[in-house]
């Protein structure tokens, strides 16, 4: 009777990308409830403050999805992170421009690091050992 194999520990690379994917996630979190308690919000209209909080937390839900996803070794958030950190890196510039270098800093580098190490051979790796296997 054979006995089925321990899940290996996922590589360093892989817990990166999720570790960095889950912090944009809570950013995303703590911009919406900043956006709800700001006092100059109240300078979009109700219904845009409101669908504003509801990408925030759509995003949010998203990148932990795709986190998720990548622990498990699934290959669809591959996709969606490159479209989440091109995304952020794209925002990026804005904020250079507006001489928010921190935060412009932040998107640039955790977007490079995701999307670096997408393609890394030890998240592929990971991504192709569990693609035969069907559990949920």
């Amino acid at each position: 009777m054979s006995q089925p194999s321990q899940p290996s520990r996922p590589a360093p690379a892989v817990l990166l990308i999720a570790l960095v994917v889950v912090a944009q996630a809570l950013a995303l979190l703590l911009n919406a409830i900043l956006t709800v308690f700001d006092a100059d919000s109240g300078q979009l209209p109700g219904t845009a403050l409101f669908f504003l909080v509801f990408l925030y937390l759509l995003g949010a839900t998203w990148l932990i999805g795709a986190a998720i996803g990548v622990i498990k070794g699934k290959a669809w958030p591959r996709g969606a992170l490159i479209v989440a950190e091109l995304l952020a890196v794209i925002v990026s510039f804005t904020y250079f421009q507006m001489g928010e270098i921190v935060l412009a800093l932040a998107l640039v580098l955790s977007g490079a690091v995701v999307l670096i190490g997408l393609f890394t051979p030890a998240l592929t790796q990971h991504m192709v050992q569990r693609r035969g296997t069907f559990d949920t």
